[in-house]
C-alpha cells in the first residue's frame, strides 16, 4: 500500500482527487477485508466454544461410563463367585442324592435276568464273599444306563443299582476294592460309586498320580469328594 502511494506520489502527472479516490476504495476494501476476517474470528471462536462444550459433555458422558463399566465388573465378579457356590453346591447335592448308588460295570448283557433285583441281592454277597453282612443287601432299584441295547461284540451297559442302607453300599465298595480284580464268566468286572460327571472328572485327573503310587509301591487312598491322601516317609499328604 506504502509502495503504491509512494508510486503515485513521484509520478510527475499524478492527480491527487485521483489519488484520494483510489486511497478511499482501498481503505474500504481493507475495511471490508476486516469486517470478514472478524466475522471469521467470531464464527471460529463460536465454534471453539461449541467444541469445548462438546467435548465437556462427552468428558462426562466418558466418566461416567467408566463409573458404570467399573460397577458393572464388579458385579460381574460378584455374580461369577456367586455361580461357582451354586454351582459346587449343586454339584454337592447330586452326590449326596447318589451317595447308596452304585455302577458295576463289565457284567455280561441279559444275565440279570427280568428281576435285576433279586439277582443282585443273591449274587453280590457270593461273588464278593462277604461274610459281614449276615442278610441280603437291600436294594431299591436296579437300571441300565441309557442306551441303545449293544450287539454281542459290544461292551455291555453299565447297571446302576440304589442300595437301600448306606452301610451296606460302603461294605460291598469295601470288598470290591480289597478282592483284587473282579471275574464273572471269564470277564472282568468292576464296581465303583456312581458320582457327577464333574466329580469323576476331578477324581479321574488323580490316574497319572495313583499309577505312580503303585509303581513305586507308596501307600495312598482317593477320599472323598477328590483328595489324594499319600503316606511318605512318615508323612501323610495331601491333594
Amino acid at each position: 500500500f506504502k509502495k503504491n502511494i509512494l508510486v503515485v506520489i513521484k509520478d510527475k502527472n499524478y492527480n491527487a482527487p485521483k489519488i484520494t479516490n483510489t486511497m478511499e476504495l482501498m481503505l474500504q476494501d481493507i475495511q471490508h477485508s476486516n469486517s470478514h476476517i472478524e466475522e471469521k474470528i467470531t464464527e471460529i471462536n463460536s465454534s471453539i466454544s461449541s467444541l469445548d462444550k462438546r467435548l465437556d459433555t462427552a468428558e462426562r458422558r466418558i466418566g461416567d461410563a467408566e463409573d458404570l463399566i467399573q460397577n458393572l465388573e464388579t458385579n460381574v465378579q460378584q455374580l461369577q463367585e456367586d455361580t461357582f457356590k451354586l454351582l459346587d453346591k449343586t454339584d454337592d447335592l447330586e452326590n449326596r442324592s447318589r451317595r447308596c448308588n452304585l455302577r458295576l460295570v463289565g457284567l455280561p448283557e441279559g444275565v440279570e435276568g427280568k428281576d435285576p433285583v433279586a439277582f443282585l441281592e443273591d449274587w453280590l454277597p457270593t461273588f464278593l464273599n462277604l461274610p459281614d453282612m449276615t442278610d441280603k443287601p437291600e436294594i431299591e432299584r436296579v437300571h441300565h444306563t441309557f442306551t441303545l441295547k449293544p450287539r454281542d461284540s459290544e461292551r455291555p451297559r453299565i447297571l446302576l443299582f440304589i442300595m437301600l442302607h448306606f452301610r451296606d453300599k460302603e461294605l460291598i465298595l469295601q470288598h470290591a476294592r480289597n478282592s483284587g480284580p473282579l471275574r464273572y464268566k471269564n470277564k472282568q468286572v468292576h464296581i465303583f460309586p456312581n458320582m457327577s460327571t464333574d466329580l469323576f472328572q476331578k477324581r479321574k485327573s488323580f490316574k497319572e498320580f495313583k499309577c505312580l503310587c503303585k509303581d513305586l509301591e507308596i501307600p495312598f487312598a482317593l477320599l472323598y469328594p477328590a483328595r489324594l491322601r499319600i503316606d511318605f516317609k512318615g508323612q501323610r499328604l495331601f491333594f
